[in-house]
């Protein structure tokens, strides 16, 4: 017979609880090891490449978004391009679209990086824009790399 002791807990669930908190203390001790092995931190960044190609017009400029998820070094390479252009790495502007440039050279394709440069996580952008010598519209590809 099984009777109420007033605290809404019944006898016989009662003469298991010093059973119970002795299996469940047994188990945290046995989890808790004594492997005297450190452990590091491991800090995995891969490397996107992302490759974009469009056309420019004259006195005209194109723009690129992408998302950098760690620190790191973005690095931009026009890699091909009829005409030396103007290349700009920046954030890109809340409202009116395109890009407000941190970082701009003057450009001819090549295959080593024009612009490097160290970023935080975030949004940022690439913009190819007319230096005000095309006269017609010309192809480009760039290559964008960044954590």
């Amino acid at each position: 017979m099984t009777r109420d002791s007033g605290l809404g807990i019944r006898d016989s669930r009662r003469r298991g609880l010093p059973w119970l908190v002795a299996v469940t203390g047994a188990m945290l001790v046995a989890g808790c090891g004594s492997d005297k092995t450190p452990t590091t931190p491991s800090t995995t960044s891969s490397i996107v490449s992302e490759n974009w190609s469009s056309a420019l017009a004259p006195g005209g400029t194109s723009t690129r978004s992408f998302t950098v998820k760690s620190a790191g070094t973005i690095s931009v390479t026009l890699t091909g391009a009829g005409a030396t252009v103007g290349l700009g790495v920046g954030l890109p502007r809340v409202s009116g679209g395109g890009c407000r440039l941190g970082a701009a050279v003057d450009a001819s394709a090549g295959s080593t990086p024009q612009i490097s440069t160290q970023a935080d996580a975030g949004q940022y952008c690439v913009q190819v824009y007319d230096l005000g010598t095309l006269t017609d519209p010309v192809g480009f590809s760039v290559k964008i790399e960044h954590p």
